[in-house]
């Protein structure tokens, strides 16, 4: 009898051992599940991150003489819950106006003493040209801003009554918004393009509003699991790799977005600084190509769209919107 209760033992032993082990390994599948769900498509690494950024120095700015240009000015701060409220604003605008917003685009400017930088403006699918196309609405008027043109005109008068144009330092009026894109067609696309030939220059990079509202919960959520106090999101202008197989982002302009604190933009969830993973030039040697971590998001809509030719709209064989 006592042979039988101490085989019985064993054997309560073995499968208390056997489900706490299925409870274990249950556990972690859920955890590398709840990692999978909440981890944006378009978080990149650290090594991409900083690729990006190196590349913007190397082969732009190194091009038109502002190479001395430090990391601080080469950051656009924009404030998280400002950003997170800008975007819930355009969904809701998109149903009580019945306007397809699609999303929203950051649109390249500089200011008047040529520094770089971008904003928020909400876009709509143009169908005829096949791309995302953004928009402001003033004095009850819809005013479309087309990244397609090299320039664009001001309005005889311009008003942000609708506060739909987002820049670091608040909201713009149509024609503030005008002149900042006109700037930067004039110092930095128009300067570069004199030289280096290209057929497709970007002027925005659009995402969709469940991509900015997936990476601000994405934010939120590792800044309260790991103690970051992230407060805000920097935006960096990169440029891809000179690779023929990323095809049309081959060496084009885009721009990524990264967490930001108080005191410095960060990359990955240990609070590494970006500016320090650039400068020890670590990721060249031996990067972190892990997205896990990563506090860094890319991988947008450029804009304009690149040119496709069909002669519908060109003249003499040259596509009228390309620049």
């Amino acid at each position: 009898m006592k042979k039988k209760m101490i085989s019985f033992a064993s054997l309560g032993l073995v499968c208390a051992t056997f489900f706490l082990s299925c409870e274990t390994n249950n556990q972690a599948e859920e955890e590398q599940l709840d990692l999978a769900l909440e981890t944006p498509d378009k978080i990149i690494s650290n090594t991409q991150a900083a690729t990006l950024f190196q590349n913007d120095q190397n082969t732009r700015l190194a091009q038109i003489g502002k190479s001395r240009m430090s990391f601080e000015d080469k950051a656009i701060h924009f404030d998280l819950a400002t950003l997170t409220a800008y975007i819930n604003r355009l969904e809701s605008m998109a149903v009580s106006k019945n306007i397809p917003i699609t999303g929203a685009s950051f649109v390249f400017g500089a200011d008047a003493n040529g520094k770089r930088t971008a904003f928020l403006m909400p876009s709509t699918r143009n169908a005829s040209l096949d791309y995302q196309e953004s928009f402001t609405i003033e004095n009850g008027e819809f005013l479309t801003f087309k990244h397609v043109d090299p320039s664009l005109k001001l309005q005889n008068s311009s008003q942000n009554d609708e506060n739909l144009i987002l820049s670091p330092n608040g909201y713009l009026s149509f024609n503030e918004a005008t002149n900042m894109f006109n700037n930067y067609q004039t110092q930095y696309i128009s300067t570069f393009a004199k030289k280096v030939t290209k057929d497709y220059y970007t002027k925005a990079v659009w995402y969709s509003l469940e991509e900015f509202k997936d990476y601000f919960a994405y934010l939120q959520k590792k800044s309260k699991d790991h103690n970051l106090a992230i407060t805000g999101v920097d935006v960096f202008f990169g440029v891809y790799n000179n690779d023929p197989s990323l095809e049309l982002k081959s060496n084009a302009q885009t721009l990524f977005m990264s967490a930001s604190t108080q005191q410095q933009t960060i990359i990955n969830i240990k609070g590494k600084p970006l500016k320090q993973f650039t400068e020890e030039g670590f990721f060249a040697k031996n990067g972190d190509e892990n997205t896990s971590g990563s506090l860094s998001f890319n991988e947008g809509q450029l804009s304009p769209p690149p040119p496709i030719c069909n002669h519908s709209t060109c003249s003499a064989f040259k596509c009228k919107y390309v620049e």
